[in-house]
């Protein structure tokens, strides 16, 4: 038997909550923007080495709030560096579940594509005996090989026996 990496299953009804959740988590921080390219490019960033110039230009900003300038207020300047360190704390969190979800994907697709060639090796197989639903399963699996060309070869190659190349034969 063929060790699955992965067994799990989402609901309609889980699918539907994590769905609904970020919309809320949307509604909650309903003041995100969404930035042209020309913005981006034009905007002064923040790199990691001007991080220190930032936090200590506030603490001096608040022990000497005579020297912030007129057209903005110290309580702004807290605003912003505050909501910037909360926007960095939700992003770490998103991006780590960003990058399970993509891991996830990975391997479920993964898994998904080597059972399909193992029962395209199958299909073949019983087409060979004379099967007619097989036969005509297996030239249907194969157009998909013929229309997008032979794969990379992954690791599993070697353990599956369910390879096929462009022309839908086995290697």
């Amino acid at each position: 038997m063929i060790l699955n990496k992965i067994s799990a299953v989402i609901t309609q009804e889980q699918e539907s909550q994590v769905i609904k959740l970020i919309k809320e988590a949307r509604s909650v921080l309903d003041f995100l923007v969404s930035l042209t390219s020309i913005v981006r490019i034009r905007l002064a960033k923040l790199s990691r080495g001007r991080v220190d110039f930032v936090d200590t230009s506030l603490v001096e900003a608040k022990t000497n709030p005579t020297y912030v300038p007129g057209y903005f207020t110290l309580e702004e300047f807290i605003e912003n560096v505050e909501l910037k360190d909360s926007l960095h704390h939700i992003r770490a969190e998103l991006e780590s579940l960003d990058e399970r979800i993509d891991d996830t994907i990975l391997l479920v697709e993964a898994e998904a594509y080597r059972k399909s060639r193992l029962f395209y090796k199958s299909v073949k197989a019983a087409g060979k005996a004379g099967e007619e639903d097989a036969e005509r399963i297996a030239k249907a699996l194969a157009y998909h090989y013929k229309k997008l060309g032979n794969p990379k070869k992954s690791n599993d190659d070697d353990n599956d026996n369910g390879d096929a190349n462009d022309n839908g034969q086995e290697q």
